[in-house]
């Protein structure tokens, strides 16, 4: 047999190995992400587990797209001290630190935005490593704008993004 025919042989044997031993790439978790309203506008969180409660997730990122994939605001946090579910960062804020790459542009009604936390734990690369949910603006009649975070309904297995038309019911 010449090497290469057995360097192929155990390239093969090896990868069949790792199959069935259960090698697998590391997964990383999405969480869900918490948003609130300061004020006028949303304000964003992670979600409260006892790994977050401990200061253990770091924040690197925060980015709001709407539905066509726009980024609305963008802005990376490097250094920063641990973030947990108790802070919120309320949309378009930014220090002289940490500028925003995307200044923020203002969100309308009508319009569902996707927000996306990028805040791994180091100390656990197998836990979460961003966290998401989308959220909109609603404006009734004679109300202020208020913020909405989109809903998963587990009895029809969908997100509830209809409740965000100015139109729908209270």
């Amino acid at each position: 047999m010449s090497i290469e025919k057995l360097c192929c042989y155990l390239i093969v044997v090896a990868m069949h190995f790792t199959q069935i031993s259960g090698c697998t790439p590391i997964r990383k978790e999405d969480g869900p992400a918490i948003v609130r309203q300061i004020g006028n506008v949303p304000c964003f969180s992670i979600a409260n587990t006892e790994k977050t409660r401990a200061g253990e997730a770091n924040l690197e990122m925060i980015e709001v797209i709407d539905e066509q994939g726009e980024k609305m605001w963008l802005v990376d946090f490097k250094k920063m001290p641990p973030f947990t579910p108790d802070q919120c960062i309320p949309y378009g804020q930014t220090t002289d630190v940490f500028p925003a790459k995307v200044p923020a542009v203002p969100l309308v009604t009508d319009k569902v935005y996707r927000l996306t936390i990028i805040a791994p734990m180091e100390k656990h690369p197998y836990e979460t490593y961003a966290y998401s949910a989308d959220f909109c603006l609603l404006k009734h009649p004679g109300q202020e704008v208020l913020v909405h975070q989109v809903q998963f309904d587990s009895k029809t297995s969908r997100w509830l993004r209809e409740a965000c038309k100015t139109d729908a019911p209270n």
